[in-house]
């Protein structure tokens, strides 16, 4: 199993803003919820989401 990551190191990696990801994760996107405010994503279930979707990550919303 890979290991579960933070939203900033998704954000990070996709250069999108936190709002971004918050909207893709209402759209599907894969997370794994382990306490009231802490949810984790597996980047492998990102990446897939992210092609399925034909999700323009690329700058897709960071200023």
């Amino acid at each position: 199993m890979e290991s579960l990551v933070s939203s900033n190191i998704v954000c990070d990696k996709y250069s999108i803003s936190k709002r971004t990801l918050c909207r893709w994760k209402h759209e599907g996107l894969p997370s794994v919820k382990l306490s009231y405010n802490m949810v984790r994503y597996q980047l492998a279930e990102v990446a897939k989401w992210i092609e399925s979707n034909k999700v323009m990550a690329a700058g897709a919303g960071k200023e």
